[in-house]
């Protein structure tokens, strides 16, 4: 059976960190490192989606201006929500490695209800990595398991 990002999302939870459009960057890194978290959903007064920000943007937008950018409003670098890519509960963990994989990201905002507008939550490569590496080891168990239940009784 394929496993899905509703299952990652049970897993992991659906804690999102967010950051309002009207921020510094210097106000992202801090919950970065806070957080302990390399992306941040930007969002308006509402509540609502309007592009995500990420570690590596930073790391790009200081490359390229050389310059000071701490001050800068963070919807100046942020993928604004019509371009992002993301996910639904019902997507299957290995199609979403594919997305991130494919489209070089690290990140997808996992949405859902009435036209996929609610977020549902963010999963991360780092996740997909984890729920994979958790299944190799249950499948190891298991054959050392049915190894040793061959032997004892052989079967």
């Amino acid at each position: 059976m394929k496993r899905k990002v509703s299952d990652l999302l049970k897993e992991k939870g659906n804690v999102v960190y967010t950051i309002s459009d009207t921020a510094r960057l210097k106000d992202a890194v801090k919950l970065f490192n806070e957080k302990r978290v390399g992306a941040l959903m930007v969002v308006n007064e509402e509540e609502e989606i309007q592009g995500i920000v990420t570690e590596r943007d930073i790391l790009k937008k200081l490359a390229k201006t050389e310059g000071e950018v701490k001050d800068m409003n963070v919807t100046f670098l942020m993928t604004p929500r019509e371009e992002l890519i993301v996910g639904t509960p019902d997507d299957e963990i290995d199609y979403m490695m594919k997305v991130m994989t494919t489209n070089r990201i690290r990140h997808i905002p996992i949405v859902g209800g009435e036209n996929e507008c609610k977020l549902l939550g963010v999963i991360s490569i780092g996740d997909i990595v984890k729920i994979l590496l958790n299944g190799l080891v249950i499948d190891h168990e298991n054959r050392l398991l049915k190894d040793y239940l061959g032997k004892a009784y052989n079967i």
